[in-house]
C-alpha cells in the first residue's frame, strides 16, 4: 500500500513527470534530429504535417505528454500497491509496483511512438522514422530513469 494519499500521491507523479520531460529537453535539443518526436506528437494531436507544426505546440505537447505518462506511472503503481506484497518500500513506496510502473510506462511511451505516432503522423518526416525512432529510444530511458530516480527523492522533501 502507498503510504501517501492518492491525490498527493498523483500530486507528486505530476511534478516529477514535468521534470522528467524537462530533463528530457537536453538530450533531444542535442541530438541531430532529437526533437523530431515532439512534432510529430503534435501532428497528431493537430492533424497537421509534422513540418508545419509550430515550435511552442511541440514543445507544449511533449511536457504535458510526459506529464500524463508520469499520470499513467502513479495509477499503475497506485493499484499494484493495493494488489501486490509491499514487502520492499522506498520513501513510501512499493518498490515492485514502483520498478513496474516506471518500466511499464516507459516501454508504452517508445513503443507508442515507435508503433503508432511515427506511422501514422510522421507525415515528411517519415524518410529519417528510423534515426529519429532511434534517438527517441535514449531519451525514453532518460525520460523513465528520471522518474524512477526523482520520485523516491520528491516524496521526503515535501
Amino acid at each position: 500500500m502507498l503510504a501517501y494519499p492518492l491525490g498527493q500521491w498523483l500530486l507528486y507523479c505530476l511534478v516529477s513527470g514535468l521534470l522528467a520531460a524537462l530533463l528530457m529537453n537536453i538530450p533531444m535539443y542535442v541530438q541531430p534530429v532529437g526533437y523530431r518526436p515532439a512534432f510529430v506528437a503534435a501532428a497528431g494531436a493537430t492533424g497537421q504535417d509534422p513540418g508545419e507544426v509550430e515550435t511552442a505546440l511541440a514543445v507544449a505537447v511533449h511536457h504535458v505528454t510526459g506529464i500524463a505518462a508520469a499520470l499513467l506511472y502513479g495509477g499503475i503503481v497506485a493499484a499494484l500497491a493495493a494488489v501486490l506484497p509491499t514487502a520492499l518500500v522506498l520513501n513510501g513506496i512499493p518498490t515492485i509496483p514502483h520498478l513496474v510502473g516506471v518500466v511499464g510506462v516507459t516501454l508504452f511511451i517508445y513503443y507508442f511512438f515507435e508503433r503508432i505516432a511515427m506511422p501514422r503522423a510522421g507525415g515528411s518526416l517519415q524518410t529519417e522514422a528510423e534515426p529519429i525512432v532511434r534517438q527517441w529510444a535514449l531519451s525514453t530511458f532518460i525520460y523513465g530513469t528520471t522518474l524512477g530516480l526523482s520520485l523516491p527523492v520528491l516524496v521526503t522533501q515535501f
